[in-house]
């Protein structure tokens, strides 16, 4: 009888997982179906642009400092390569084409670009030192942060799939956020104060909270 039960239950359950995987494949579908506005096309592009810059900054960062700022070296290898890779993975998922120039330190948004240069100059400087390398790497999370915000704030509910994405990238840029702000606090032995005023609040819950296992 006991057999018997175990049988049944193994069954029902394999049942239930196929139901589910069939919603879940109707939602993909659904999501995929439903054209992007303007708006979705966008901040795509200008995500994946602004993730290639993060990347190509911190490793220039790390590059001009040396070894004492490994952690510019480990968010660009292990976050900002994947990062822009998922915003291109997106555009194509939609047929939507990538706006790269595929050379580095170099963008089609000529704000990120003047973004870029302004930054790369406050890093790396003659004058500068790794405290304002680190107050750099910071303001790029709480800008990244603010601009996934309000891309994310214009998708629509039917691509959960660019919903998902987002939310992953948010994730990293708490973690990084926290990484950079530890090793601020470290040389300053004071409060980090945010560099984004609007996302105060945002920044203080974040720092009082530990970091983070993001997807992928």
């Amino acid at each position: 009888m006991r057999k018997k039960s175990v049988i049944l239950v193994m069954a029902v359950a394999g049942l239930l997982a196929s139901c589910g995987a069939d919603k879940n494949s109707n939602l993909a579908d659904a999501g995929l179906s439903t054209p992007l506005n303007t708006a979705e096309i966008a901040g795509l592009k200008y995500m994946r642009e602004e993730e290639e810059l993060a990347r190509d900054l911190y490793m220039n960062i790390f590059t001009a400092r040396g070894s004492t700022l490994t952690v510019f070296q480990t968010i660009s290898q292990n976050s900002e390569v994947r990062h822009a890779q998922k915003m291109l993975d997106l555009l194509n998922t939609y047929g939507e084409t990538d706006p790269s120039t595929g050379q580095t330190n170099t963008y089609t948004d000529t704000g990120l670009q003047a973004l870029y240069d302004q930054l790369i100059g406050t890093a790396t400087g003659g004058a500068t030192t790794d405290l304002d390398a680190l107050m750099v790497g910071a303001k790029v999370e709480e800008v990244d942060i603010t601009d996934i915000n309000e891309k994310k704030a214009l998708v629509q509910p039917v691509h959960a799939l660019i919903i998902q994405t987002y939310d992953n990238l948010l994730c990293g840029s708490r973690n990084h956020l926290r990484s950079f702000v530890s090793q601020i606090e470290a040389i300053t032995g004071t409060t980090y104060v945010v560099q984004v005023p609007a996302l105060s609040a945002e920044v203080a819950a974040i720092l009082a909270s530990p970091n983070e296992r993001c997807g992928r």
